[in-house]
């Protein structure tokens, strides 16, 4: 339990750093920052949560890191390949 106090922070900033910079650089496509952030924190924690399941050596806060931030990227890569926002098509119609 001292090891996700310790550990689990490293991972959410990782995953939320990903979202902010998906939102800052990647905007076609996105749900915005609130969703980009959940996306990318969703993607985050599933990923350490994958690794703690898998691995039996802990670790360390800099793998934290990347992992947070590679699982981020991945769930928000795939959100918006996969998960297309409404266009904008219809944005100047009088419906």
């Amino acid at each position: 339990m001292e090891y996700a106090f310790q550990m689990g922070p490293m991972l959410l900033v990782g995953a939320l750093t990903v979202g902010l910079l998906a939102e800052a650089t990647w905007r076609p496509g996105g749900y915005g920052l609130i969703g980009d952030l959940m996306t990318g924190l969703a993607g985050g924690v599933a990923a350490g949560a994958l690794a703690w399941l898998v691995t039996s050596i802990p670790p360390g806060m800099l793998m934290m890191l990347v992992l947070g931030g590679a699982g981020g990227a991945l769930s928000i890569t795939g959100q918006r390949t996969l998960w297309r926002t409404p266009t904008s098509a219809h944005a100047g119609s009088t419906r």
